[in-house]
């Protein structure tokens, strides 16, 4: 199973982007999508509908809309992308509603340590800076906010590297050594 997150980018014309990871070439999301199994996430305004208070785990749909958001674990200058857990930052049982803005994700140790009383976290998840993490004395943490997403490929590499030209290999300038033996 592959999980795409479909778009529509700045002209209009709808993108693909693998969970966690880069965009795909439209030719790419063309074929993926052409016979799929799709499950629809609805958004209004770029934000996920939300589910509310009516369940306390989180549905995978709102948690794959939530890994999407944060691309990995929030808290800040921590690079973690992938294994993550979706948090309540108000917890469920203190009325916290399982919505996006609600929810977020954090390493296991990060996870871990805001249980312990050492990280607190307080704000909009939906909002890129709406969050505030602190450490048990109160001061708040600063550093990089998230990991940065990878490059789309379509870019391409910017080196200055030239593919061969097809020329034939003179063996006498190459020597190649023979494979070591298994003894």
């Amino acid at each position: 199973m592959t999980m795409l997150h479909l778009e529509a980018g700045p002209d209009g014309h709808p993108q693909a982007r693998v969970h966690l990871g880069p965009r795909l070439p439209d030719s790419l999301r063309r074929y993926l999508t052409c016979d799929g199994h799709i499950k629809v996430i609805g958004e209004i305004g770029g934000v996920a509908v939300n589910v509310g208070r009516a369940q306390h785990i989180v549905p995978d749909r709102t948690r794959i809309v939530v890994e999407h958001r944060d691309g990995g674990c929030r808290v800040p200058g921590c690079d973690r992308r992938r294994r993550t857990h979706v948090h309540h930052m108000v917890h469920w049982e203190d009325g916290g509603p399982t919505d996006t803005a609600n929810l977020i994700c954090l390493c296991p140790a990060h996870h871990r340590m805001h249980h312990r009383g050492r990280l607190g976290i307080q704000g909009d998840a939906d909002r890129p800076d709406g969050l505030v993490f602190t450490d048990p004395y109160g001061r708040r943490l600063t550093g990089h906010p998230r990991p940065t997403p990878p490059q789309d490929p379509t870019t391409g590499p910017t080196s200055a590297w030239q593919p061969p030209l097809g020329e034939p290999l003179h063996t006498k300038w190459v020597q190649f050594d023979p494979p070591p033996s298994p003894n």
